[in-house]
């Protein structure tokens, strides 16, 4: 019999292709404390935007991120809001995500100063839901994020298809 993990199975190679540019602007938090897996913050989201070559349109002002602080430094995102498209589609979206920076820079960011992106993690994973014809497509799709904090406090992501 011959062994299987001998010649892996040729798989196809991943790749990425750009969905849109967003920016969120969020309201202040709203603390809830420790609530035992970690420290829960509120974030609602009040509005924004989103364009690229198949999508744009709003954010519309509803949702919020329910972001958990681990004890060891990691913040968890998860989140749920709508999109409005530029003609009239409602996209529901959920995300889940990780940020990972040292205190120093994440206190920075909330001074309002400029934290270049590459020097901390900030990554998410985002689940889209449509009954609108034109952007079904979206219901089947896998998409991450890489994201970034601006010093005007909008989230801002570069959101992309696993093809």
């Amino acid at each position: 019999m011959e062994n299987s993990q001998a010649k892996p199975m040729v798989m196809p190679e991943l790749k990425l292709e750009k969905l849109f540019y967003l920016e969120a602007k969020c309201d202040p938090i709203i603390p809830v404390g420790d609530v035992g897996k970690g420290i829960l913050n509120i974030y609602p989201i009040r509005g924004g935007y989103f364009h690229g070559d198949k999508l744009k349109g709003t954010i519309l002002p509803l949702g919020a991120d329910w972001n958990y602080l681990y004890a060891d430094g990691v913040d968890v995102m998860d989140t749920r809001y709508a999109l409005q498209t530029d003609d009239g589609a409602i996209i529901s979206i959920s995300t889940n995500g990780r940020y990972i920076i040292e205190p120093e820079m994440d206190k920075a960011i909330d001074r309002g100063e400029f934290v270049d992106p590459t020097l901390y993690y900030f990554r998410q994973h985002l689940f889209f839901e449509t009954g609108h014809e034109k952007y079904r497509w979206l219901n089947g799709v896998i998409a991450v994020a890489v994201m970034a904090v601006k010093p005007t406090g909008e989230i801002c992501y570069n959101a992309y298809q696993l093809i």
